[in-house]
């Protein structure tokens, strides 16, 4: 297994019912697949902030809030 660091994810594109994330590497399509579900967890370890642009709701990651491991609150999985 290889071990794929955040800092080398170039896209995020839907495909079908699973989710290709692209990676820098010199191939243009090295990537990988992860289930819908799989995202769904990922992305529960994060707040969010939404807000309304003109007919959709749009949601921004609290970065700040994520840049240090917080070890005094248990997972979400």
């Amino acid at each position: 297994m290889e071990t794929i660091d955040g800092q080398q994810i170039t896209s995020v594109h839907p495909h079908y019912e699973h989710i290709f994330v692209g990676v820098s590497s010199t191939k243009p399509s090295e990537g990988f697949y992860i289930s819908s579900q799989d995202l769904v967890v990922i992305l529960s370890e994060f707040e969010f902030v939404v807000g309304k642009k003109r007919t959709r709701r749009w949601g921004k990651v609290e970065i700040d809030k994520w840049r240090v491991e917080r070890f005094d609150q248990p997972r979400t999985y």
